[in-house]
């Protein structure tokens, strides 16, 4: 099964970089901060089944509601 979400990360020339997919949303923030502390950088949420971006930022609290 694939995962309906996935983390990516901006690359310094502005292009973004898949990084991890994720099931869910609640494990993406708690991803991210993970993420963050390990490796700063701008990261985005996309969600693959309406190929849109979610949220971008370093750090931030996606609504798990919307799943």
């Amino acid at each position: 099964m694939r995962s309906p979400f996935e983390i990516l990360k901006k690359e310094a020339a502005g292009s973004f970089r898949r990084f991890e997919p994720v099931s869910d949303l609640a494990y993406a923030n708690i991803r991210i901060k993970e993420l963050t502390t390990l490796s700063q950088g701008e990261y985005v949420v996309f969600d693959q089944r309406t190929h849109n971006e979610i949220a971008v930022g370093r750090g931030f609290w996606v609504d798990a509601k919307r799943e």
